[in-house]
């Protein structure tokens, strides 16, 4: 039995280490990109299977302390990743004018949710100025109508399937309008927001296609750094927001943001996982908003479960004075080239420049 144990515990070791060190290789396989998502999860496993094998270190020493040094490289890495995630607080804004506060909460309803109240009732709590909703369809359209008598400017879009979209916000929109970003059949608004300050920012409001294991990566990808480009490219400093199907610490959204300038609030706040509302050993965070330089974080938080799969999300910002802001770092050439074969393999017309 207790060779048994062993035994199980050394090939537990091995699969726990493939699984943190595979999403490493740069890849658009989805098998590969979603073993990102349970980093946390690979992470407290490979913790628990080591101090489990120094029972037998003694009695086999070669092939336990082998897999004990593969589990601490395998843990290494993924502390390393997750490391930007401990709630540190370390970026947080303390004091912020009303008039330069703007807050954005992201919503994926989840097709075929049928419960709108709670969700409504979060958004007249919390009172964010911006609402980006997901997953929408007809009845929602409907059901989130309170939301309009506070937040009376809107864009939406109703598909009929996974990828309707709505935005609700208390602010001005500017030249809002319904894109196609990267050739994908999944709408993205692109908006100009007026604050209470009379400065126009940009917003732009995404919600790429889900991890299909058979499928490439490619098309979610390509439409991060699409994207991201709207941002880098327009002069407003901007946001980013939306349930992007992936995590924080994955490859391409670490290149988006590298690519536009694009600040991850999350980080310092925790981890502060959005999906699963319904597994609470299946979480990992997927709804972001991502800003540019010229804003602080001054709360992050998950809101209240209500139906859904995902819970709602909710980030308050500081826009900074003028000279305050610094611009975006010039682009590697390695990330420009890798993010314009993607969106040329997906079939965008899209291209980034070097600068």
């Amino acid at each position: 039995m207790r060779s048994l144990v062993r035994y199980a515990l050394l090939v537990l070791a091995v699969v726990l280490s493939a699984a943190s060190l595979i999403p490493l290789v740069p890849t658009e396989w989805w098998w590969v990109r979603l073993l990102d998502f349970p980093r946390l999860l690979f992470a407290l496993g490979l913790l628990t299977v080591g101090l489990g094998l120094l029972f037998f270190l003694r009695e086999s020493p070669r092939s336990t302390t082998s897999t004990l040094a593969l589990v601490a490289v395998a843990l290494t890495v993924d502390a390393w990743v997750l490391r930007p995630y401990l709630p540190t607080r370390g970026s947080s804004v303390e004091a912020c004018p009303a008039e330069r506060r703007l807050s954005v909460m992201v919503a994926n309803v989840q097709l075929g949710n049928r419960k709108a109240a709670p969700l409504v009732e979060s958004i007249a709590r919390v009172e964010p100025d911006l609402f980006l909703a997901m997953e929408t369809d007809a009845w929602w359209d409907e059901a989130l109508k309170p939301v309009l008598a506070a937040m009376p400017h809107a864009l939406q879009r109703i598909t009929g399937s996974y990828y309707g979209i709505h935005l609700y916000s208390r602010l001005p929109l500017v030249n809002g309008s319904i894109r196609y970003l990267a050739g994908q059949d999944t709408p993205a608004i692109v908006t100009g927001v007026t604050l209470r300050t009379g400065e126009t920012v940009d917003f732009v409001g995404i919600h790429p296609k889900p991890p299909q294991a058979w499928q490439s990566a490619r098309g979610r990808d390509a439409q991060l750094y699409a994207a991201a480009d709207v941002l880098r490219t327009r002069v407003e400093p901007g946001i980013l927001a939306g349930d992007l199907n992936a995590t924080p610490w994955e490859i391409a959204v670490e290149r988006m943001a590298r690519l536009s300038g694009l600040i991850d609030p999350r980080q310092g706040y925790g981890y502060v996982a959005t999906w699963n509302a319904n597994a609470w050993w299946m979480r990992w965070p997927l709804d972001h908003v991502f800003h540019e330089g010229g804003f602080a974080a001054v709360s992050v938080e998950r809101l209240d479960a209500f139906g859904s799969d995902h819970f709602p999300y909710l980030v308050r910002l500081c826009r900074q004075a003028r000279e305050g802001t610094k611009a975006p770092p010039e682009r590697d050439a390695d990330d420009v080239a890798t993010a314009n074969a993607v969106l040329a393999s997906a079939g965008a017309t899209e291209r980034l420049g070097s600068r």
